[in-house]
Order: structure tokens, then sequence, then C-alpha cells
């Protein structure tokens, strides 16, 4: 949602009154100096609790320092100054130009007895004050209108590039998220069957156990070990991933909620969500402001054929110094001119330029079409959200009953119905149902942004209400 925004002065005035409170509620007496600045050192000293950064927080990061993101805003103020650069072939040109000229002149003969042969050295100085008002050009009045295109289709970008970085930052944060818990949960797993092996070589020492049993659990502890180190890795590089965002390595983060609402897409019917995204996504509409800039280009290049009609005010001064045949001139002239111009061949650039117009001018319709068949996006969108409430419950009930399998499966090693493998393998399968249980609750998060974009209603409203199922 749009924010009004402040005057530059009212904005200044605000920042210094908030530095005038600020420096009045903190106002400090020289004695007490001493006293503060060993609170401080002491307070330095103490452990700090660590406080996981919020996907909030890390958004603000990311909007200050999100290279690709300020990438969108510069080129968004670029586009914006073209109004101000088509708006001024409508308003006068004036200029101002001065020449000052050195003449050495020398008469080798003449014929005229008054004056003989010499050298002579003399300055001219020459002053014009020049005034171009267009009356008529076409190729400015198509600029004009193509520049409010322009700028409109910048704002739509920028709209998409900020939805487009709200998406990124959640999606990589909760890929540091997902990281960490799988890392968790691989760490788990590994000290799990690590004492299964320990209990393994424990009963083949005793003569209880086998050596089969034995190898079985140090295959199950060999692998749980490398999953955790590929957890490991997966954990640095989604942090690394969410600093090229940011500009930071985040360290803490927040942790996701064991329990949150979990929503089906409203109105639950496909078909007004990929409407809705035909009317509303923001990329659509700057593709459709896209063509309307290519069609009035075209118009602009045609308009090398039409006459274009200027008045010219003119005022100049020419001050001549003395010469060997006469005396110096000072003259001051001001002429008006209405000048009328009709183009008739320019070697065939004005057809050439305007047929590259209508191509590319082509290029942006079959660019919209395209934007506009590929209502996959929507559609995966859609149900990925409305399938993954039912996968989350799905995979809720795996990890409750491989918990409940694995759990009849000890209890059975120990009476002896059941071997070392068959508990080894249902203690990898509940951490796995886990590791699936846990990313199905991040892509349902993830999918629901996605959706919001999809339509072009993405808003960071909507980052408030996936941060309420962090804590």
């Amino acid at each position: 949602m749009a924010q009004e925004s402040m005057p530059s002065e009212q904005i200044l005035e605000s920042k210094l009154s908030e530095i005038a409170v600020a420096g009045r509620c903190f106002q400090i007496r020289w004695r007490h100096l001493a006293q503060i600045s060993a609170w401080v050192f002491v307070a330095f000293l103490l452990p700090m609790p660590a406080r996981g950064e919020t996907l909030l927080e890390t958004y603000t990061l990311a909007r200050q320092s999100d290279p690709k993101y300020r990438a969108a805003q510069a080129e968004a103020l670029a586009a914006g100054t073209a109004i101000d650069q088509a708006r001024a072939g409508f308003l006068p040109t004036l200029k101002f130009d001065t020449e000052k000229t050195e003449t050495r002149q020398r008469i080798v003969d003449s014929q005229n007895v008054l004056y003989g042969a010499g050298v002579t050295t003399f300055q001219t100085t020459n002053k014009t004050l020049s005034l171009t008002q267009a009356i008529f050009r076409k190729d400015v009045i198509e600029r004009y209108e193509q520049a409010k295109s322009v700028v409109r289709q910048a704002g739509f970008t920028l709209l998409a590039a900020e939805q487009d970085l709200q998406l990124r930052t959640a999606a990589a944060y909760l890929v540091v998220l997902a990281a960490a818990d799988s890392l968790a949960l691989a760490s788990a797993e590994r000290e799990a069957t690590g004492k299964v092996l320990e209990l393994a070589r424990a009963k083949l020492k005793s003569g209880l156990g086998t050596i089969t049993n034995q190898h079985d659990a140090l295959a199950r502890f060999s692998a749980a070990q490398a999953r955790e180190i590929e957890a490991q890795n997966k954990l640095r590089d989604a942090r690394q991933g969410l600093r090229e965002i940011t500009g930071r390595l985040i360290e803490n983060v927040q942790t996701l909620r064991d329990e949150f609402p979990l929503e089906l897409p409203d109105p639950p019917v496909v078909e007004r969500w990929v409407e809705s995204a035909l009317e509303q996504n923001l990329l659509l509409r700057a593709k459709r402001e896209a063509v309307d800039v290519a069609r009035l280009e075209v118009e602009r290049q045609r308009a090398g054929y039409f006459p274009s009609l200027n008045i010219l005010a003119g005022h100049n001064r020419r001050d001549a110094g003395s010469t060997l045949y006469g005396g110096g001139s000072d003259v001051k002239t001001t002429d008006v001119t209405l000048r009328l111009s009709v183009p008739i061949y320019e070697g065939g650039l004005t057809s050439a330029v305007t047929e590259e117009a209508a191509h590319r001018y082509q290029k942006s319709q079959e660019d919209l079409e395209q934007e506009r068949r590929g209502d996959r996006a929507t559609r995966n969108a859609y149900n990925s959200t409305l399938s993954g409430v039912s996968l989350v419950e799905a995979l809720r009930q795996t990890v409750v009953a491989q918990q409940s399998a694995l759990d009849a499966k000890a209890e059975g090693l120990k009476s002896g119905l059941f071997a070392l493998l068959p508990v080894l393998d249902a203690g990898r399968d509940l951490y796995l149902a886990k590791r699936d249980y846990a990313q199905s609750r991040y892509d349902y998060l993830f999918n629901r942004l996605r959706l919001k974009q999809a339509v072009g209603t993405l808003a960071e409203a909507d980052l408030v209400q996936i941060s309420e199922a962090l804590q």
C-alpha cells in the first residue's frame, strides 16, 4: 500500500525536532559521567541474550541493502524524468552566444590613394541573444504522451520489484529456518543412531549381539553423519543467500511455532485468482504500459514526415574595431523569424526508424501476450497453497504414526520380537517424516506469499502475517 510522502522540508524539521527532544531527555551532568561510564563498561562485559533477527527486521535491512531493489529504485527515478524531458520541447529555449575575434590585417597593395600598404590589428566583439519557441512539432507532442506511459511503466515496475524483494526476503529467510531445522533433526538422528551403535557394540562384547547388528548400526550412523554434514553445508549456504539480500550475515533467526493457523485461499476458486492476476499483476500492467510506449514510439518516429513551425527571435550586437579602410562600427540588430520546415527527403532515415519502431511495437505485443498466457504460475501457487494445508496435516499424522512405530519396535527389540535393523529403519523413517513435515509448513507459508504476488496484492502486511507464525 502506497504511503503518502512528506515534503523534504517537513521531514527535515521533524528530524531536527526529534534530535532536540532527544537531547533534552538525555542531558547529563558532568559529575555523573564517571558513574555512568562505569555502568556502561560493566554492561558490555555482561553476556547479552541472543535474539533472533525477525522477518520484518530482515526485510527492513533488505530494503536498505538489496542491490537488485536499489537498482530498480534508481531506474524508476531515472524514468521519472521522462515527463520533464518531454515537457521541455514545449518550452522556449533561450541562448546567449558571444564571440571575440582578434584580427590582424595587412594591406599588401592598395589603389586607394588615401591608404597605402600597411598592417593594423583590431578586435571584433559579437554578442547574440536568441529565443526559439516551438509552435507546432508533432514529435514533441507524441513524446510527451509517450513519457506519461514511461512513468507509469516505471511505477508498476518499481512496485513489482518491491513485491519481488518481499518474496525473495521471505523465501531466503524461510530457507534459513528450514535448513536450521534440517540440521537440528540430522544432529538428533545422528545422536540417536550413535546410542544404538553403542548398544550394538556393548551387546556384541557381552555375547548377546551379532556382528551384523553392529554393521547395520554403523552403516546407519555413518549415513546420519553424512546427512548432518550436508545439512551444515546447506545452512551455511542459506545464510549466504540471505546475506546477498540484506548485506549482512544473520546468524540468529526466529523459529517456526509448533502451531499456527492454516488458511485456505479465499475465494476457493482458481479461476477467480487467475482473473485477478490478469487485471492486477504488476508485471503484466508494466507490460501493458510498455506496449503503449512502443506504440507511441512509432508515432513519434513517423512525426518526422510532418512539418514543424517555430518562431525565432534574436538580438545581436556587433562591435567592430577600425580597419585600414575606415573607422569601426557598433551595430545592434533585432529580428523575429517565423520558420516553417517541411521535410522532403532525409536519405530514408525517417522510414527506417519508423519501421524499426513498428517491429519493436510488435515485439512488445508478443511479450504482453506471453505474460498473459503465464497464468500457470498463478494456478500453481493456488494449488500449492490449497494442497499445502492437506499436506501439512497428512505429514503431521505421518510423524505421529512413525513415532508410534518406532516406540513399538523399540519395545519389540527389548522383548526379542524385532531385530535391530527394523528399529534403525523406523528411526530413519521418523526423522525423514519430521523433515518433510517441517519443509511442508515452510512451503505452505511461501506459497501463500507467492499467490499474493501473482495477483499483485502482496504487501508488507502479508509479511506481518507470516511473522505471526514465527517466534
